[in-house]
């Protein structure tokens, strides 16, 4: 029976022990904590320092802007370029020095001067003079007016509100409303209510001032003469100066006082066929006496 011996920790066989051949010698592995022992540290690694700034044409570079420290970047600090200024920190050019501005880019030419067509252009679609569905004709206007029914006429307001003053505004509303639903505008018919209503009012106060009071007057007096005349026929004072009166024509002669009495001239038709006259002042109701 053969006994086999274990290995000692870390050298591990690459080959079974009956191959009678002697084993290559291998570098041991980093030692492992086993049971709690603790590994050893490795020691870091030493920190290197950054490059010293060099110059470009042998002359030291400041090492410093302004009084304050360059900012390091790595292991090498950034240097300005010679006759460069050097960027504020945080700020650095994204194009090298020798690099001009930018050129100006040239202005675009105009645009010819063309006539307008005949009729207009038609407006880009979306703006507010480009109407969807509007006709594309000079006067689109004219044609959908031609569809519509004839608007009513603004006369017969003229002559009711001639005849009916303020009444006239039921015709103006009556047509109106239907030149409204026709689609025609409203404004004839009010102002010719306007101007009507207008003139309307003056002419009638003319007509009431000039003839209406005068004629009145007249019918006023006429009433009051005959009154005048009955009486001096049945009176008897003019039988007892004249004698029998068969009839009795008098006029005024002169306009009422402010008592209200007026002169007249009778002229008396006798019985005999004589006539004979005289002048009475009498009032509004009727009395009567001999002018002196």
């Amino acid at each position: 029976m053969t006994v086999q011996t274990p290995p000692e920790p870390g050298h591990y066989p690459s080959a079974p022990p009956w191959t009678g051949q002697p084993e290559p010698q291998h570098a041991p592995y980093p030692p492992q904590s086993w049971a709690g022992q603790p590994e050893p540290q490795q020691a870091p690694y030493p920190q290197q320092t950054p490059y010293p700034p060099q110059s470009w044409n042998g002359q030291p570079e400041p090492q410093a802007w302004n009084s304050q420290p360059e900012p390091q970047h790595g292991h090498h600090a950034a240097q300005p370029w010679p006759g460069q200024q050097a960027p504020d920190p945080g700020h650095y050019p994204s194009s090298p020095p020798w690099a001009g501005q930018p050129e100006p880019e040239p202005e675009p030419p105009p645009a010819p001067h063309t006539a307008p067509l005949f009729g207009g252009t038609v407006a880009p679609y979306g703006s507010p003079e480009n109407k969807h569905g509007q006709l594309l004709v000079r006067f689109p206007g004219e044609v959908h007016d031609l569809n519509r029914p004839v608007a009513p006429s603004w006369r017969p307001v003229v002559a009711w509100t001639f005849v009916l003053s303020a009444l006239g505004i039921i015709s103006v509303l009556r047509r109106s409303s239907q030149a409204r639903r026709y689609g025609r505008p409203r404004r004839p018919y009010w102002i010719a209510f306007a101007v009507t209503l207008v003139a309307g009012a003056a002419f009638w106060w003319a007509a009431v001032i000039n003839v209406a009071i005068p004629l009145y007057h007249y019918h006023q007096e006429s009433g009051l003469t005959e009154q005048l005349q009955t009486s001096l026929v049945s009176d008897s004072r003019v039988t007892k100066k004249f004698g029998a009166v068969s009839a009795v024509e008098c006029t005024s002669d002169s306009d009422r006082d402010a008592e209200g009495v007026r002169t007249y001239l009778c002229t008396f038709e006798l019985s005999t066929g004589k006539t004979n006259g005289m002048y009475v002042n009498a009032d509004t109701e009727g009395n009567w006496r001999e002018k002196e």
